[in-house]
């Protein structure tokens, strides 16, 4: 797993029903490993995201600004580690990742170690608030010859921080395929391609983020008019996907 922690990066997003999965499992099972944790293959990851006044990393997200970048902290339940992560996206659409292990957790209030790692990263750190909790379920495939992990994301919630969390995007899977660089050639973007019943926003690469669609989908004072017909794309393969689980 050291060869392929990819903290600097190539993403590219999907939707699918998770009544996909098996046939997405079994399209990969020649070219991927599972990984496992605590003899867990699917584990509950739990994330604290932060932002600065004036929403300004949700803000640069929906103009779609070529750098743009989230903090958060995340536990993994499968072993109970915590990371603080600054993640950034660059001109080019690389992704860098940088993180710090937190033993004792991360809270709404910071404490002075996990200030200054943020204030190493980006500027204003001491102005960050607490936003939002989310959840989800998450699978990871490894494909070793090409450096490349596949995360499958299930049963998401999400809640602005002091209520309580809902479910988001409910019978939908994120998927999303992490590469050392491009490339649109892997078996599993093949299998995609081939879908013959792709509908709308499902099977097609998607630039909405799991933070902006909570934010978009939680908060009724937040405008995201850039984002508006990807959200309502996101709306609408929900309700397909119910309908092909009915």
């Amino acid at each position: 797993m050291e060869a392929v922690q990819l903290m600097r990066r190539f993403d590219t997003k999907y939707v699918l029903p998770e009544s996909w999965l098996p046939d997405l499992f079994e399209t990969m099972a020649p070219h991927a490993h599972v990984l496992e944790v605590a003899g867990q293959v699917e584990c509950r990851y739990d994330n604290l995201y932060f932002e600065l006044p004036g929403e300004q990393f949700l803000q640069d997200h929906l103009r779609g600004k070529a750098r743009r970048m989230k903090v958060r902290a995340r536990t993994y339940s499968s072993n109970g580690f915590t990371f603080l992560e600054v993640k950034e996206r660059v001109p080019g659409g690389r992704t860098e990742k940088h993180r710090m292990a937190c033993p004792e957790g991360v809270a709404s209030s910071l404490t002075e170690r996990q200030s200054q790692f943020l204030s190493d990263h980006l500027n204003r750190a001491q102005e960050l608030e607490a936003r939002l909790n989310g959840a989800f379920f998450r699978t990871m495939l490894v494909d070793f010859d090409r450096e490349e992990r596949v995360t499958i994301d299930r049963s998401l919630e999400a809640g602005l921080v002091g209520d309580n969390m809902e479910p988001l995007l409910e019978g939908l899977a994120v998927i999303e395929i992490k590469q050392p660089r491009p490339d649109r050639y892997t078996p599993l973007q093949k299998w995609l391609r081939s879908l013959t019943d792709r509908k709308g926003a499902i099977g097609r690469s998607t630039r909405m983020s799991k933070y902006t669609m909570a934010r978009l989908d939680r908060d009724p004072d937040i405008a995201g008019r850039a984002y508006l017909a990807t959200y309502r794309r996101l709306q609408d393969a929900q309700t397909w996907a119910e309908d092909l689980q009915a």
